[in-house]
């Protein structure tokens, strides 16, 4: 990446979030995500797999920005309303990893990169605990599959999910079962609302 391309830092992360109201619960969803996102990354690195580890940081800290943002107005896609609250603040490598948060962009077969590992990571952590693909989709159709329409998006986001996960293992040397042994690890008390009554995707 452009030496020159600026990537926020964890605490610039925080205060981002920060203004645009993102309430404590969806904060430690985010923070969650960044712990298997961090997980996942490093043991690619391990692997001598290139990802640029900032960039993935800011992009799993930052995934739900727009979420508050399209409660309060309504709005759907707070992925693509993420994306443009970031390039709005100078971070458009950031949004453009934060807008396919929950639908892939094209080609779907390219190698694994950070988009791939956000995207993941965001299906395997359900509110600030980290659970299986399955109950996170169980969760997820309950949610939000009411409509047929709705129930079909979400298959498919499954079946993109699994192939994105295998993907992912088959560089690793171990399963995505151990991706679980890490709640827990995660202690952050970051307050920023009380709209705890708002759920997170």
């Amino acid at each position: 990446m452009n030496s020159s391309v600026v990537i926020p830092g964890e605490e610039a992360c925080l205060a981002l979030l920060k203004k645009y109201s993102t309430p404590d619960h969806i904060v430690r969803h985010c923070q969650m995500v960044w712990e298997v996102g961090q997980f996942i990354g490093k043991s690619l690195i391990q692997e001598n797999y290139h990802l640029d580890i900032p960039l993935l940081m800011a992009s799993c800290l930052l995934h739900d920005i727009g979420k508050f943002t399209c409660i309060v107005s309504g709005k759907k896609h707070h992925d693509i309303v993420g994306q443009e609250i970031l390039i709005q603040e100078g971070l458009p490598y950031v949004g453009m990893i934060v807008a396919q948060h929950v639908v892939l962009g094209d080609p779907k077969d390219r190698p694994v990169a950070e988009e791939h590992v956000v995207f993941y990571a965001d299906k395997r952590v359900m509110h600030d605990q980290i659970v299986s693909l399955e109950s996170r989709f169980i969760y997820l159709n309950e949610t939000y599959g009411k409509t047929p329409e709705a129930s079909d998006r979400l298959s498919f986001m499954k079946q993109e999910t699994i192939d994105i996960e295998s993907a992912i293992f088959e560089i690793l040397k171990f399963g995505p079962e151990e991706i679980s042994d890490l709640n827990g690890t995660i202690n952050h008390v970051t307050q920023f609302s009380k709209n705890e009554n708002i759920h997170e995707r």
